[in-house]
């Protein structure tokens, strides 16, 4: 009897594991961004350089690294950190805008961000009016 109660409970045990395994396979690292457009406003070229912060947060379950970020033209830059973003911790880009190298008038400009988010390239408009 005692030899029966002791194959049970590893049985048990045994289904207890595996589901738990199941139910807790990892998904991926996903990336949401604080912002998808950053409006710097009227500048003109006298501004100098404009510098803003684009925080994003890690919202999968496996660690986000961003692999590249491309601007569409010179006068927009772009420094990120090249580290693993554990999940639900916070990284963040520096975008830093030129108005001396931009043409005037409208200013729009896309960037895309590349990284191991099961979600895929996320893209950032940047937009201004030159002067």
């Amino acid at each position: 009897m005692q030899h029966l109660l002791r194959i049970i409970t590893l049985v048990g045990i045994t289904i207890l594991a595996t589901s738990t395994l199941w139910a807790s396979e990892p998904e991926g690292a996903d990336i949401e961004l604080s912002e998808s457009v950053i409006d710097l406003g009227t500048l003109s070229a006298e501004d100098g350089k404009q510098m803003v912060r684009l925080a994003y947060t890690n919202t999968g379950d496996l660690p986000l690294v961003i692999t590249e970020v491309r601007t569409s033209c010179s006068c927009t830059t772009a420094d990120y950190e090249r580290k693993k973003i554990l999940p639900s911790e916070r990284g963040t880009i520096t975008i830093t805008m030129n108005p001396a190298k931009a043409p005037k008038g409208q200013y729009y400009r896309v960037m895309q961000i590349f990284s191991t988010a099961k979600s895929g390239t996320k893209r950032i408009t940047i937009k201004a009016v030159i002067e």
